[in-house]
């Protein structure tokens, strides 16, 4: 009789939990983590942030019985981006760009629906040196602490190279304009005279600049054959308006925010015809 008791309370406790084991045996649905680099999202203030995605997807049976969605760093405790002069540590922010709180390394967001939209934050102080940045994650969907399906997705940002032309404080009183486009007025013009004004360039690579004159020099506004040529001295380099002048600067991979100096000088103007004179004179900057 003792036997037969044991017998029947040992059917009795696998009949008692069929329900359970289903439960967790139907936890094993699909999960699809994604990051597509043309849904990055960059801002320029008065540093640069950018927002690379991570999209985790999930089917229903995944949904009903999974709990949290975790990410984590491959290689490390943070989320670390290589780069071409500098490791980058991101951050994750939710859908709603609020930052996801990390504990013992894990990114832990609560899984509700089938779409999950999640962005690794990137800053730096000024332009990113260009280059690609790359960072590897694992992305889990977890029950009670307990990894039910786990993907390795590789996260990519490429900063294209880049530049930015601005007046130098100096020369603001002196010429007019912005946004690259300028205007010089020279006022009455007499021979030998000189005019210096200066730019900065702020760049994430290194760089081509070539100084034209359209006209070759001032160029009378009715009488076009009327041309007063004059010189320009950039950067320590020194040619006539009928010139074209290129440089080339090259940097490690890094950022520069670099200061140029001009120089007009004008030549003879005597028995030039009365009137008003005007040249367009480009600087173009190449980034490589």
């Amino acid at each position: 009789m003792k036997f037969i008791v044991f017998i029947m309370l040992f059917v009795s406790f696998l009949l008692s939990t069929p329900n359970a084991l289903a439960r967790w045996n139907d936890c094993d649905g699909k999960m699809l983590a994604t990051s597509n680099p043309s849904d990055i999202i960059e801002e320029y203030n008065n540093r640069v942030t950018v927002y690379i995605p991570i999209k985790v997807q999930v089917s229903d049976s995944l949904l009903d019985c999974a709990d949290e969605i975790w990410v984590e760093d491959v290689y490390y405790y943070s989320m670390v981006f290589s780069g071409p002069t500098q490791d980058k540590y991101a951050k994750l922010y939710d859908s709603q760009f609020k930052k996801i709180k990390v504990r013992n390394g894990i990114w832990r967001s609560e899984l509700t629906e089938r779409s999950t939209q999640m962005w690794a934050r990137l800053r730096h102080y000024s332009l990113f040196p260009a280059g690609a940045y790359t960072g590897h994650v694992i992305v889990s969907v977890v029950k009670n602490n307990e990894v039910i399906e786990q993907q390795y997705i590789d996260l990519t940002y490429y900063s294209e190279p880049q530049v930015s032309i601005s007046l130098s404080n100096s020369s603001k009183g002196k010429v007019s304009g912005d946004s690259g486009n300028y205007h010089i007025d020279l006022g009455e013009l007499k021979n030998n005279m000189r005019f210096n004004w200066g730019i900065k360039i702020l760049s994430n690579s290194s760089y081509d600049i070539v100084v034209d004159s359209e006209y070759n020099g001032l160029r009378h506004e009715t009488n076009t054959q009327a041309l007063i040529e004059y010189s320009i001295k950039f950067d320590n380099s020194q040619i006539s308006s009928s010139e074209r002048l290129y440089r080339s600067y090259n940097f490690y991979p890094g950022v520069k925010n670099k200061w140029y100096g001009f120089e007009f000088k004008l030549g003879n103007v005597e028995l030039m015809p009365a009137g008003t004179y005007q040249d367009n004179l480009s600087l173009t900057v190449y980034p490589r």
